[in-house]
């Protein structure tokens, strides 16, 4: 494969990654069948999975500057769910993130107030463990079936 031609299937890869429903569960098998490795079938995808997540952080931060908002959005949770959603967030975001997507789930968040840093992270970490269990059963799929 040339490098024209991996450089298109890599944008292919992290555009389905990047837009709403297809995400990870299509762009991963997607990407496999496309032809790239199983190393790029997984990074381009989660790649471009997890880029809207910084956006909406960004998006976010500077909304909050402006007063009505952020008097609003403040207004709209309690201290006592912050410090829930900030302690015992991190697994909501591991396990709900695959399910809901991570659209939903990085402006749900950062709207109840979670911070920015396990955010980011957990949320990284979920796109990408579900990236290699997806690619893990295909690689297992495929070499079942061709025996």
């Amino acid at each position: 494969m040339g490098l024209a031609e991996y450089i298109g299937k890599a944008a292919a890869a992290w555009f389905m990654g990047f837009f709403p429903f297809f995400e990870i569960y299509v762009a991963v098998p997607a990407s496999i069948a496309l032809g790239l490795d199983y190393f790029s079938a997984v990074f381009w995808p989660v790649l471009g999975n997890f880029t809207p997540v910084p956006l909406i952080v960004f998006a976010h931060n500077q909304l909050m500057r402006i007063e009505r908002v952020k008097r609003w959005l403040t207004g709209r949770t309690s201290e006592r769910f912050e410090r829930w959603l900030n302690r015992y967030g991190s697994w909501v975001i591991l396990i709900v993130t695959p399910w809901v997507g991570i659209w939903v789930v990085a402006a749900t968040a950062r709207a109840l107030g979670m911070r920015s840093g396990p955010l980011l992270l957990y949320s990284f970490i979920s796109i990408l463990a579900y990236a290699v269990l997806i690619a893990a059963g295909i690689a297992l799929g495929i070499d079942f079936l061709t025996g």
